[in-house]
């Protein structure tokens, strides 16, 4: 009888689990929406005595997960929904509120480091051997169909940046992949390296001008010029708005003059 009841208890142990397709699979993880443990940890860090953000923390992973599994398993409208509540987040945030929002858009921006692997079974059964097989199978549907590791998904990302007020962490997180991606040639990168000065283009930090005239200064490439000095049309238009003193508006309109009426090879000095 014991054997009996012990044959049926592995009997159903080792049934099979219904399979599930990509779309199961990253619906299952968003509905999960599983906190990240280093979000979390920071958050602990920089958060004051007493300080209770954890339900914000909550809504900034929940917009971020529905951006990254667009569109194999949220519609466009939600995800544009999560992109705009990311940047009321942070825009109405505290300090400590925005770090973590430009943490976790690094985090995801990071996957660019590997646009140039093929995301499949083996690739993964590499990285992590000990893995069981069902799980390498969850990780390569994840490369594939999540939404930022693709060039539109971390394009839009990239842009998202440029949407967000009040402090130069965002400019500077640009610049940290601008020099991140320059240090590779491929088409990709060219690509996530335009949408970048673009992002800076429409930012309303100092730092992002500066960072634009200090590359269109020293920029060796027609292709980076050219679009750097279209950003820069874009600072001509709203300077007078930003918030500055007067004599470094006189210097920065006097450098944007200068800069967008040269022709590509005559910008050095």
């Amino acid at each position: 009888m014991k054997d009996n009841e012990a044959a049926k208890k592995t009997d159903i142990k080792t049934q099979s689990k219904p399979k599930m397709d990509a779309t199961d699979i990253a619906r299952a993880k968003l509905n999960e929406a599983p906190v990240d443990e280093k979000a979390t940890r920071l958050q602990e860090q920089m958060a004051p005595p007493g300080a209770d953000i954890s339900n914000t923390v909550k809504e900034i992973e929940k917009s971020l997960f529905e951006i990254k599994f667009y569109p194999v398993a949220v519609s466009e409208e939600a995800k544009d929904a999560a992109l705009e509540k990311i940047v009321s987040i942070y825009n109405s945030g505290s300090e400590t509120i925005r770090q973590l929002v430009i943490y976790m858009i690094h985090e995801s921006l990071a996957h660019s480091s590997e646009i140039r692997m093929m995301h499949n079974y083996e690739f993964f059964k590499q990285k992590n051997p000990a893995l069981d097989p069902a799980q390498l199978r969850v990780n390569v549907y994840r490369a594939i169909f999540n939404y930022n590791t693709s060039i539109e998904g971390l394009s839009e990302l990239i842009g998202l940046l440029g949407k967000l007020r009040g402090s130069d962490d965002a400019a500077k997180l640009l610049t940290y992949h601008f020099t991140y991606l320059s240090t590779m040639e491929s088409e990709a990168n060219h690509m996530l390296r335009a949408a970048i000065i673009e992002s800076l283009g429409k930012s309303e930090s100092h730092y992002a001008l500066e960072a634009l005239l200090n590359y269109a200064h020293y920029s060796d490439s027609e292709r980076t010029f050219s679009r750097v000095v279209s950003a820069l049309a874009e600072w001509d238009k709203k300077l007078d708005k930003i918030k500055l003193p007067g004599k470094d508006k006189i210097r920065l309109r006097s450098k944007l003059k200068e800069l967008m009426t040269r022709e590509f090879g005559g910008h050095y000095g």
